[in-house]
Protein backbone atom coordinates (compact mmCIF):
# COMPACT_ATOMS: atom_id res chain seq x y z
CA UNK A 1 0.00 0.00 0.00
CA UNK A 2 1.34 3.49 -0.78
CA UNK A 3 2.17 5.96 1.63
CA UNK A 4 -0.46 8.56 0.52
CA UNK A 5 -1.27 10.22 -2.51
CA UNK A 6 0.08 13.25 -3.98
CA UNK A 7 -1.49 15.86 -6.84
CA UNK A 8 0.48 17.72 -8.55
CA UNK A 9 -0.84 20.63 -10.76
CA UNK A 10 0.56 21.23 -13.98
CA UNK A 11 2.37 19.34 -16.63
CA UNK A 12 5.36 21.54 -17.50
CA UNK A 13 8.85 21.15 -16.95
CA UNK A 14 8.26 21.05 -12.79
CA UNK A 15 5.58 19.34 -12.81
CA UNK A 16 7.10 16.24 -14.77
CA UNK A 17 10.45 16.68 -13.05
CA UNK A 18 9.09 16.57 -9.75
CA UNK A 19 7.11 13.48 -10.78
CA UNK A 20 10.06 12.00 -12.20
CA UNK A 21 11.73 12.40 -8.78
CA UNK A 22 8.76 10.94 -6.76
CA UNK A 23 9.59 7.51 -9.10
CA UNK A 24 13.37 7.90 -8.20
CA UNK A 25 13.54 8.71 -4.11
CA UNK A 26 9.60 7.98 -3.23
CA UNK A 27 8.25 5.04 -5.21
CA UNK A 28 5.94 4.01 -2.00
CA UNK A 29 3.89 7.48 -3.24
CA UNK A 30 1.26 7.37 -5.73
CA UNK A 31 1.12 10.91 -7.23
CA UNK A 32 -1.45 11.48 -10.79
CA UNK A 33 -0.34 15.25 -12.51
CA UNK A 34 -3.20 17.09 -14.03
CA UNK A 35 -2.51 19.42 -16.96
CA UNK A 36 -5.26 22.04 -18.18
CA UNK A 37 -4.06 22.03 -21.47
CA UNK A 38 -6.01 19.13 -23.64
CA UNK A 39 -2.30 18.40 -25.15
CA UNK A 40 1.00 18.63 -24.09
CA UNK A 41 2.40 20.95 -26.68
CA UNK A 42 5.63 22.98 -25.43
CA UNK A 43 5.60 26.20 -27.01
CA UNK A 44 8.98 28.51 -26.93
CA UNK A 45 12.08 27.72 -27.66
CA UNK A 46 15.84 26.69 -26.62
CA UNK A 47 16.18 25.90 -22.73
CA UNK A 48 19.60 26.16 -20.67
CA UNK A 49 20.83 23.61 -17.92
CA UNK A 50 23.93 24.66 -16.33
CA UNK A 51 26.08 22.28 -14.61
CA UNK A 52 24.59 23.45 -11.07
CA UNK A 53 20.88 21.73 -12.80
CA UNK A 54 22.36 18.80 -14.28
CA UNK A 55 23.42 17.57 -10.82
CA UNK A 56 19.54 16.90 -10.65
CA UNK A 57 19.41 15.34 -14.15
CA UNK A 58 22.18 13.05 -12.55
CA UNK A 59 20.54 12.35 -9.66
CA UNK A 60 16.89 11.12 -10.91
CA UNK A 61 18.55 9.35 -13.85
CA UNK A 62 17.57 10.72 -17.26
CA UNK A 63 21.09 11.95 -18.02
CA UNK A 64 22.01 9.51 -20.74
CA UNK A 65 18.62 10.61 -22.30
CA UNK A 66 19.32 14.16 -22.32
CA UNK A 67 22.92 13.57 -23.49
CA UNK A 68 21.17 12.68 -27.02
CA UNK A 69 19.39 15.33 -27.68
CA UNK A 70 21.83 18.46 -26.54
CA UNK A 71 24.37 20.64 -27.87
CA UNK A 72 27.82 21.30 -25.33
CA UNK A 73 27.29 17.80 -24.05
CA UNK A 74 30.87 16.40 -24.16
CA UNK A 75 32.38 19.76 -24.78
CA UNK A 76 32.98 21.89 -21.32
CA UNK A 77 34.47 24.61 -22.35
CA UNK A 78 32.66 27.31 -24.23
CA UNK A 79 32.78 31.41 -24.71
CA UNK A 80 29.88 33.50 -23.28
CA UNK A 81 30.56 37.01 -24.90
CA UNK A 82 29.10 39.93 -24.29
CA UNK A 83 28.94 43.22 -26.61
CA UNK A 84 27.44 46.39 -26.30
CA UNK A 85 25.54 46.17 -29.99
CA UNK A 86 23.30 49.29 -30.29
CA UNK A 87 25.73 51.21 -32.53
CA UNK A 88 26.87 51.11 -35.87
CA UNK A 89 30.54 49.13 -34.67
CA UNK A 90 29.47 46.80 -31.73
CA UNK A 91 32.35 46.35 -29.11
CA UNK A 92 33.04 43.83 -26.80
CA UNK A 93 32.38 44.47 -22.98
CA UNK A 94 33.39 40.88 -21.27
CA UNK A 95 34.18 37.69 -22.19
CA UNK A 96 34.79 34.30 -20.54
CA UNK A 97 35.27 30.85 -21.21
CA UNK A 98 33.40 28.48 -19.28
CA UNK A 99 34.68 25.81 -18.11
CA UNK A 100 31.38 24.01 -16.71
CA UNK A 101 29.32 22.03 -19.20
CA UNK A 102 25.80 24.32 -20.30
CA UNK A 103 23.50 21.71 -21.85
CA UNK A 104 21.07 23.59 -24.49
CA UNK A 105 17.85 21.77 -25.20
CA UNK A 106 14.81 22.62 -27.56
CA UNK A 107 12.22 22.76 -24.62
CA UNK A 108 9.48 20.48 -26.60
CA UNK A 109 12.29 17.95 -27.22
CA UNK A 110 12.99 17.98 -23.16
CA UNK A 111 9.56 17.70 -22.59
CA UNK A 112 9.14 14.36 -24.57
CA UNK A 113 12.20 12.75 -22.79
CA UNK A 114 10.51 13.84 -19.11
CA UNK A 115 6.77 12.49 -20.44
CA UNK A 116 9.03 9.47 -21.33
CA UNK A 117 10.11 8.39 -17.79
CA UNK A 118 6.65 8.81 -16.59
CA UNK A 119 3.57 6.12 -17.18
CA UNK A 120 1.34 7.24 -19.84
CA UNK A 121 -1.96 7.20 -17.10
CA UNK A 122 -0.17 9.34 -14.77
CA UNK A 123 -0.60 12.43 -16.41
CA UNK A 124 -4.18 13.82 -17.58
CA UNK A 125 -4.58 16.65 -19.79
CA UNK A 126 -7.85 18.65 -19.94
CA UNK A 127 -8.21 19.62 -16.01
CA UNK A 128 -7.93 22.74 -15.00
CA UNK A 129 -8.18 23.17 -11.90
CA UNK A 130 -11.25 25.45 -9.97
CA UNK A 131 -10.48 24.99 -6.79
CA UNK A 132 -9.45 22.99 -4.04
CA UNK A 133 -10.53 22.03 -0.58
CA UNK A 134 -8.44 21.04 2.75
CA UNK A 135 -10.75 19.68 6.06
CA UNK A 136 -10.79 21.62 8.73
CA UNK A 137 -9.28 19.06 10.94
CA UNK A 138 -6.34 18.60 8.57
CA UNK A 139 -6.81 14.30 8.63
CA UNK A 140 -9.34 13.96 5.45
CA UNK A 141 -8.51 13.72 1.78
CA UNK A 142 -8.06 17.19 -0.36
CA UNK A 143 -10.44 17.33 -2.69
CA UNK A 144 -9.73 19.02 -5.87
CA UNK A 145 -12.95 20.78 -8.38
CA UNK A 146 -12.11 20.97 -11.57
CA UNK A 147 -13.53 23.12 -14.58
CA UNK A 148 -15.53 20.70 -16.33
CA UNK A 149 -16.97 19.42 -13.29
CA UNK A 150 -15.08 16.48 -12.02
CA UNK A 151 -12.92 16.02 -9.02
CA UNK A 152 -10.31 14.31 -7.16
CA UNK A 153 -8.48 13.41 -3.95
CA UNK A 154 -4.96 13.36 -2.70
CA UNK A 155 -3.25 13.58 0.53
CA UNK A 156 -0.95 16.51 -0.70
CA UNK A 157 -1.48 18.73 -3.27
CA UNK A 158 1.78 20.75 -5.70
CA UNK A 159 1.03 23.62 -7.58
CA UNK A 160 3.70 23.11 -10.42
CA UNK A 161 1.50 25.19 -12.43
CA UNK A 162 3.49 28.24 -13.25
CA UNK A 163 3.21 31.87 -13.03
CA UNK A 164 -0.58 32.07 -13.46
CA UNK A 165 -0.72 29.40 -10.85
CA UNK A 166 -4.52 28.61 -10.03
CA UNK A 167 -3.09 26.77 -7.14
CA UNK A 168 -1.36 30.23 -5.16
CA UNK A 169 -4.59 32.08 -6.50
CA UNK A 170 -6.83 29.37 -4.13
CA UNK A 171 -4.31 29.09 -1.09
CA UNK A 172 -3.46 32.89 -1.18
CA UNK A 173 -7.28 33.69 -1.07
CA UNK A 174 -7.79 31.38 1.83
CA UNK A 175 -5.07 33.08 3.30
CA UNK A 176 -6.36 36.29 3.49
CA UNK A 177 -9.99 35.17 4.42
CA UNK A 178 -8.64 33.87 7.63
CA UNK A 179 -6.21 37.41 8.11
CA UNK A 180 -9.68 38.95 7.77
CA UNK A 181 -11.47 36.46 10.10
CA UNK A 182 -8.85 37.33 12.56
CA UNK A 183 -9.37 40.84 11.90
CA UNK A 184 -5.99 41.85 9.99
CA UNK A 185 -7.85 43.65 6.91
CA UNK A 186 -4.26 44.92 5.86
CA UNK A 187 -2.54 41.63 5.95
CA UNK A 188 -5.70 40.22 3.96
CA UNK A 189 -5.54 43.00 1.32
CA UNK A 190 -1.67 42.30 1.02
CA UNK A 191 -2.24 38.66 0.78
CA UNK A 192 -4.78 38.82 -2.05
CA UNK A 193 -2.16 41.88 -3.92
CA UNK A 194 0.47 38.37 -4.48
CA UNK A 195 -2.27 35.86 -6.23
CA UNK A 196 -1.82 38.22 -9.66
CA UNK A 197 1.32 38.00 -11.51
CA UNK A 198 3.31 41.14 -12.17
CA UNK A 199 4.70 42.68 -15.06
CA UNK A 200 8.15 42.57 -15.53
CA UNK A 201 8.42 45.78 -17.65
CA UNK A 202 10.34 43.13 -20.44
CA UNK A 203 9.19 41.28 -23.53
CA UNK A 204 11.40 38.82 -25.36
CA UNK A 205 10.74 37.55 -28.54
CA UNK A 206 11.54 33.97 -28.59
CA UNK A 207 12.63 32.45 -32.07
CA UNK A 208 14.77 30.19 -34.12
CA UNK A 209 16.71 29.56 -36.85
CA UNK A 210 17.37 26.13 -38.42
CA UNK A 211 20.85 26.38 -40.26
CA UNK A 212 19.44 23.86 -42.90
CA UNK A 213 17.62 26.48 -44.39
CA UNK A 214 20.32 28.92 -44.39
CA UNK A 215 21.61 30.26 -47.96
CA UNK A 216 25.40 29.15 -48.66
CA UNK A 217 26.55 32.86 -48.41
CA UNK A 218 24.92 32.80 -44.88
CA UNK A 219 26.43 29.25 -43.70
CA UNK A 220 29.97 30.28 -42.46
CA UNK A 221 29.30 33.55 -41.42
CA UNK A 222 30.89 33.92 -37.48
CA UNK A 223 27.00 34.88 -36.24
CA UNK A 224 25.91 31.33 -36.97
CA UNK A 225 29.30 29.91 -35.89
CA UNK A 226 29.64 31.13 -32.57
CA UNK A 227 30.28 28.18 -29.84
CA UNK A 228 28.99 29.58 -27.14
CA UNK A 229 26.51 31.91 -26.00
CA UNK A 230 26.47 35.74 -27.33
CA UNK A 231 24.84 38.65 -25.53
CA UNK A 232 24.24 41.68 -27.67
CA UNK A 233 23.18 44.02 -25.83
CA UNK A 234 22.19 47.48 -25.57
CA UNK A 235 19.72 50.49 -23.99
CA UNK A 236 17.03 48.88 -22.78
CA UNK A 237 17.31 45.79 -24.98
CA UNK A 238 19.26 42.55 -26.19
CA UNK A 239 19.53 40.09 -28.71
CA UNK A 240 20.82 36.42 -27.06
CA UNK A 241 22.11 33.80 -29.38
CA UNK A 242 23.04 29.90 -28.48
CA UNK A 243 23.05 26.82 -30.71
CA UNK A 244 20.53 24.09 -29.50
CA UNK A 245 19.36 20.26 -30.78
CA UNK A 246 22.89 19.20 -31.22
CA UNK A 247 23.77 22.73 -33.22
CA UNK A 248 21.42 22.18 -35.82
CA UNK A 249 19.87 25.12 -34.46
CA UNK A 250 20.61 28.87 -33.44
CA UNK A 251 18.28 29.81 -30.76
CA UNK A 252 17.56 33.79 -31.04
CA UNK A 253 15.77 35.65 -27.39
CA UNK A 254 15.47 39.30 -28.95
CA UNK A 255 14.28 41.08 -25.55
CA UNK A 256 12.94 44.78 -24.84
CA UNK A 257 12.35 46.52 -21.38
CA UNK A 258 9.81 49.67 -21.31
CA UNK A 259 11.22 51.49 -18.00
CA UNK A 260 8.43 52.37 -16.30
CA UNK A 261 5.73 49.83 -16.71
CA UNK A 262 7.11 47.37 -13.91
CA UNK A 263 3.94 46.15 -12.33
CA UNK A 264 1.56 47.83 -14.45
CA UNK A 265 -0.66 45.38 -16.17
CA UNK A 266 -0.17 44.28 -19.28
CA UNK A 267 -2.12 45.01 -21.94
CA UNK A 268 -2.77 42.25 -24.98
CA UNK A 269 -2.55 38.23 -24.89
CA UNK A 270 1.01 36.93 -22.86
CA UNK A 271 1.85 35.16 -25.68
CA UNK A 272 1.48 35.52 -29.23
CA UNK A 273 2.86 35.25 -32.49
CA UNK A 274 4.56 38.19 -34.07
CA UNK A 275 5.92 38.86 -37.44
CA UNK A 276 10.00 39.18 -38.19
CA UNK A 277 9.14 42.98 -38.70
CA UNK A 278 7.73 43.53 -35.19
CA UNK A 279 10.93 42.35 -33.71
CA UNK A 280 13.70 44.15 -36.21
CA UNK A 281 11.97 47.47 -35.77
CA UNK A 282 13.57 47.85 -32.34
CA UNK A 283 17.24 46.80 -33.59
CA UNK A 284 17.71 49.84 -36.35
CA UNK A 285 21.27 51.41 -36.51
CA UNK A 286 22.63 47.89 -34.18
CA UNK A 287 26.05 46.61 -35.01
CA UNK A 288 26.46 44.09 -37.93
CA UNK A 289 26.25 40.67 -36.74
CA UNK A 290 22.66 41.38 -35.21
CA UNK A 291 21.60 42.75 -38.52
CA UNK A 292 22.70 39.47 -39.96
CA UNK A 293 21.16 37.45 -37.94
CA UNK A 294 17.67 39.09 -38.42
CA UNK A 295 18.25 38.31 -42.08
CA UNK A 296 17.05 35.00 -41.06
CA UNK A 297 14.77 34.99 -38.38
CA UNK A 298 11.13 34.18 -40.27
CA UNK A 299 8.38 35.89 -37.42
CA UNK A 300 9.05 33.78 -33.37
CA UNK A 301 7.03 34.24 -30.28
CA UNK A 302 6.07 37.23 -28.31
CA UNK A 303 6.19 36.64 -24.58
CA UNK A 304 5.24 39.35 -21.92
CA UNK A 305 7.59 38.21 -18.85
CA UNK A 306 5.62 38.21 -15.40
CA UNK A 307 6.57 37.32 -12.44
CA UNK A 308 5.72 35.78 -8.78
CA UNK A 309 5.47 38.87 -6.19
CA UNK A 310 7.55 37.73 -2.94
CA UNK A 311 5.64 35.51 -1.01
CA UNK A 312 5.42 35.19 2.66
CA UNK A 313 4.75 31.48 2.80
CA UNK A 314 5.29 28.76 0.04
CA UNK A 315 3.23 26.36 1.73
CA UNK A 316 -0.39 26.01 3.69
CA UNK A 317 -1.35 23.30 5.39
CA UNK A 318 -0.60 19.83 2.93
CA UNK A 319 -0.35 22.17 -0.32
CA UNK A 320 2.72 23.71 -1.32
CA UNK A 321 4.12 25.86 -4.51
CA UNK A 322 6.63 24.45 -6.58
CA UNK A 323 8.51 26.66 -9.47
CA UNK A 324 7.42 29.29 -11.32
CA UNK A 325 4.08 29.57 -9.02
CA UNK A 326 6.01 29.98 -6.12
CA UNK A 327 8.86 32.37 -7.70
CA UNK A 328 8.75 33.26 -11.56
CA UNK A 329 11.74 35.60 -12.18
CA UNK A 330 13.42 37.60 -15.16
CA UNK A 331 15.07 35.45 -17.66
CA UNK A 332 18.30 37.24 -17.62
CA UNK A 333 20.05 34.72 -14.99
CA UNK A 334 19.17 31.78 -17.13
CA UNK A 335 18.55 30.36 -13.76
CA UNK A 336 14.38 30.47 -13.46
CA UNK A 337 13.87 26.89 -14.76
CA UNK A 338 17.13 25.25 -12.17
CA UNK A 339 15.36 26.95 -9.58
CA UNK A 340 12.22 25.24 -10.67
CA UNK A 341 14.07 21.66 -10.69
CA UNK A 342 15.86 22.29 -7.09
CA UNK A 343 12.02 22.69 -5.47
CA UNK A 344 11.34 19.38 -7.06
CA UNK A 345 14.65 17.51 -6.34
CA UNK A 346 14.39 18.76 -2.57
CA UNK A 347 10.59 17.38 -2.19
CA UNK A 348 10.78 14.26 -4.07
CA UNK A 349 13.75 13.46 -1.54
CA UNK A 350 12.37 14.50 1.57
CA UNK A 351 8.85 13.01 0.54
CA UNK A 352 10.61 9.87 0.18
CA UNK A 353 12.26 9.71 3.54
CA UNK A 354 12.23 6.50 5.07
CA UNK A 355 10.28 8.18 8.33
CA UNK A 356 8.10 10.58 6.28
CA UNK A 357 4.69 9.36 6.52
CA UNK A 358 1.23 10.65 6.17
CA UNK A 359 0.83 11.91 9.50
CA UNK A 360 3.98 13.97 9.52
CA UNK A 361 4.86 15.16 5.74
CA UNK A 362 3.56 18.44 6.86
CA UNK A 363 6.98 18.71 8.54
CA UNK A 364 8.50 18.00 5.35
CA UNK A 365 6.78 20.91 3.44
CA UNK A 366 7.32 23.41 6.23
CA UNK A 367 11.68 22.18 5.59
CA UNK A 368 10.71 23.46 1.88
CA UNK A 369 9.67 26.71 2.94
CA UNK A 370 12.54 27.23 5.14
CA UNK A 371 15.16 26.26 2.77
CA UNK A 372 14.14 27.16 -0.69
CA UNK A 373 11.73 30.32 -0.48
CA UNK A 374 14.46 32.31 0.53
CA UNK A 375 17.29 31.04 -1.70
CA UNK A 376 15.12 30.86 -4.71
CA UNK A 377 13.79 34.71 -4.18
CA UNK A 378 17.64 35.88 -3.53
CA UNK A 379 18.27 34.36 -7.30
CA UNK A 380 15.59 36.10 -8.65
CA UNK A 381 16.35 39.30 -7.17
CA UNK A 382 19.70 38.14 -8.77
CA UNK A 383 18.15 38.15 -11.72
CA UNK A 384 16.25 41.72 -11.55
CA UNK A 385 20.11 43.19 -11.63
CA UNK A 386 21.27 40.74 -14.50
CA UNK A 387 18.05 42.41 -16.73
CA UNK A 388 19.46 45.97 -16.14
CA UNK A 389 23.25 45.26 -16.57
CA UNK A 390 22.20 43.52 -19.93
CA UNK A 391 20.16 46.25 -21.14
CA UNK A 392 22.68 49.27 -19.96
CA UNK A 393 20.23 50.17 -16.98
CA UNK A 394 20.53 50.21 -13.12
CA UNK A 395 21.53 53.43 -10.89
CA UNK A 396 24.68 53.91 -12.50
CA UNK A 397 23.66 54.18 -15.76
CA UNK A 398 20.39 56.33 -15.39
CA UNK A 399 21.58 59.29 -17.48
CA UNK A 400 22.26 56.84 -20.56
CA UNK A 401 19.49 57.40 -22.78
CA UNK A 402 19.07 55.57 -26.07
CA UNK A 403 20.15 58.37 -28.53
CA UNK A 404 23.37 58.93 -26.27
CA UNK A 405 24.33 55.15 -26.13
CA UNK A 406 23.37 55.06 -29.97
CA UNK A 407 26.77 57.06 -30.40
CA UNK A 408 28.81 54.51 -29.30
CA UNK A 409 31.22 57.41 -27.31
CA UNK A 410 28.69 58.01 -24.29
CA UNK A 411 30.86 55.00 -22.50
CA UNK A 412 34.09 54.84 -21.79
CA UNK A 413 36.33 51.96 -21.82
CA UNK A 414 36.28 51.71 -18.14
CA UNK A 415 32.67 51.99 -17.71
CA UNK A 416 31.91 49.14 -20.32
CA UNK A 417 34.58 46.98 -18.34
CA UNK A 418 32.86 47.92 -15.30
CA UNK A 419 29.34 46.57 -16.94
CA UNK A 420 31.15 43.35 -17.74
CA UNK A 421 32.44 42.42 -14.26
CA UNK A 422 29.18 43.28 -12.48
CA UNK A 423 27.60 41.20 -15.28
CA UNK A 424 30.17 38.14 -14.01
CA UNK A 425 29.56 38.99 -10.27
CA UNK A 426 25.93 38.48 -10.79
CA UNK A 427 26.41 35.15 -12.49
CA UNK A 428 28.94 33.80 -10.12
CA UNK A 429 26.86 32.87 -7.08
CA UNK A 430 26.47 29.48 -9.01
CA UNK A 431 30.41 29.10 -8.97
CA UNK A 432 30.47 29.88 -5.40
CA UNK A 433 28.16 27.00 -4.27
CA UNK A 434 27.81 23.25 -4.53
CA UNK A 435 24.30 21.79 -5.07
CA UNK A 436 25.41 18.38 -3.51
CA UNK A 437 26.98 20.20 -0.48
CA UNK A 438 23.47 22.58 0.04
CA UNK A 439 21.48 19.26 -0.76
CA UNK A 440 23.36 17.14 2.20
CA UNK A 441 22.63 20.02 4.54
CA UNK A 442 18.81 20.04 3.43
CA UNK A 443 18.94 16.38 4.44
CA UNK A 444 20.67 16.83 7.64
CA UNK A 445 17.69 19.99 8.82
CA UNK A 446 15.17 17.32 7.23
CA UNK A 447 16.13 15.01 9.83
CA UNK A 448 17.09 17.32 12.88
CA UNK A 449 12.71 18.15 12.11
CA UNK A 450 11.88 15.14 12.45
CA UNK A 451 13.75 14.49 15.21
CA UNK A 452 12.71 17.09 17.31
CA UNK A 453 8.57 16.46 16.06
CA UNK A 454 9.02 12.70 17.43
Amino acid sequence: MPKFNVAIIGAGLSGLAFGIGLQKYAPDIDFEIYEAATQLSEIGAGVGIQQRTWTIMQAIGIEEDLLKITEHGEDCSYPIVQRKSDQAEGVEVHRIQNMERNYSFHRAELQKVYLAKLRPRQVHVGKRLASYTQPEDGTGPIELQFEDGTTATCDFLFGCDGVRSRVRAVMYSQLAERAEAAGKAEEAAELRALIPPLFSGGVVHRCLIRKETLPAEAVGHPAFNHPGIVLYGGKNMHLITYPISSGRILNVGAGISFPGKEGVPYEGPWTRPVGREEIVKYFKGWESDVQEVFKYVDGGILWAIHVTGKLPTYIDGRVALVGDAAHAMMHHLGSGSGQCYEDAWMLAQFLGHANITKENATIALRVYDEIRRPFAQRVAGLSIRAAELHHFNGPELAWLTPELSATGAAMTDEQLKGIGEATERIRAWRDHSSLLEENAAAMRRMDEALAAAA
